[in-house]
């Protein structure tokens, strides 16, 4: 296999004493976070039947620090998420394949709280996603995107307090069936990103995806404005590319209608440009109630207008690039 480069390779528990579950952490350049993360995973309640670190060669010491727990460290070599989760996917050894990222930190309970919800007709389950880190911009990303306005019904960068069944799971707090990952032909090696609301969409053929809200991990992307930017646009690029239409289609579909009221009326462009204004305040209002700090009042609504534009602008660049390769 011409993308595998085993670095490392410890010990396997042995299966008396640990779960047949697989763990496959994505990473690159990720020596700030790798280390809380392998700390927390091998702090699980449940032990882990072994843990996969798929390296998209880092520059930095991420290897070396992953080296250091008992961990397999492998090299891939398709540039995407998408590319390192199927990696780790086709080396993994258990019945049961866990991911996470190298910027998360599952809590103790995590890998036993997901896998004991597997019974008949359930193909995925998943957790609760809380965001931290410091700073103005991180926490004010947060909060927002804990909020329907910034997530809308979906599971991602989200905690809810009820078990659901949903449509898609958060590639960096789900479990699956290894079988029924290969069964379905794994990850799209191709994707950047959005790779989990692909691999979801196509295994729900098998099944349904639950989310349980005491499997918990926290999210440590600590991202400033320019990364949040960056990373919003590739989100919407994502869901574009592969042609997600859901509850999230609703701010691009908007976005481009309301541009386009400019040409035909200004009036009722300012009408909808009000509209949106006054749903901005009510979602600030709201969040400033829960945490009383000031600030929020201006934060919020600037982290609110750069995730929907951005996305908005991401999605349709994603759609006119699936049309081009349908085209081609």
């Amino acid at each position: 296999m011409r993308y595998i480069k085993l670095t490392r390779v410890m010990f396997i528990a042995k299966k008396n004493n640990t779960s047949s579950i697989s763990i496959v952490i994505p990473v690159k350049d990720g020596e700030n976070k790798i280390k809380k993360c392998l700390q927390a995973v091998f702090n699980q309640t449940l032990p882990p039947l072994e843990v996969i670190v798929v390296d998209g060669h880092s520059s930095d010491r991420t290897t070396e620090i992953a080296s250091k727990f008992p961990v397999r460290v492998i090299f891939e070599n398709y540039g995407t998420v998408g590319g390192a989760r199927q990696v780790g996917l086709e080396n993994a050894v258990g019945e049961y394949v866990a991911f996470t990222d190298a910027d998360c930190i599952p809590e103790r309970c995590w890998l036993s709280n997901l896998v004991k919800e597997f019974k008949a007709g359930i193909v995925c389950v998943g957790g609760g996603i809380k965001n931290i880190g410091d700073g103005l911009w991180a926490k004010s990303i947060a909060l927002a995107l804990d909020s329907f306005l910034g997530s809308a019904n979906s599971v991602q960068d989200r905690v809810f307090e009820e078990r659901r069944f949903v449509k898609s799971m958060s590639g960096c707090n789900s479990i699956y069936r290894r079988n029924d990952l290969i069964k379905i032909g794994g990850f799209n090696t191709s994707l950047l990103t959005n790779e989990d609301t692909d691999i979801c969409r196509r295994i729900r053929k098998l099944g349904m995806l639950l989310y349980v809200p005491k499997a918990l991990v926290l999210h440590d992307q600590n991202r400033n404005l320019k990364g949040f930017i960056k990373r919003m646009y590739m989100f919407g690029y994502g869901r574009g590319k592969i042609r997600i239409f859901d509850l999230q289609v609703i701010p691009p579909v908007i976005g481009l209608a309301v541009l386009l009221l400019l040409i035909v009326s200004f009036e009722a462009f300012l009408f909808m440009l009000s509209i949106y204004a006054i749903i901005l305040i009510f979602f600030d209002i709201m969040l400033f109630l829960k945490n009383r700090k000031a600030i929020l009042l201006i934060s919020i609504p600037i982290v609110y207008i750069i995730e929907h534009v951005t996305y908005s602008l991401g999605f349709w660049k994603g759609i006119i690039s699936s049309m081009k390769k349908d085209s081609q």
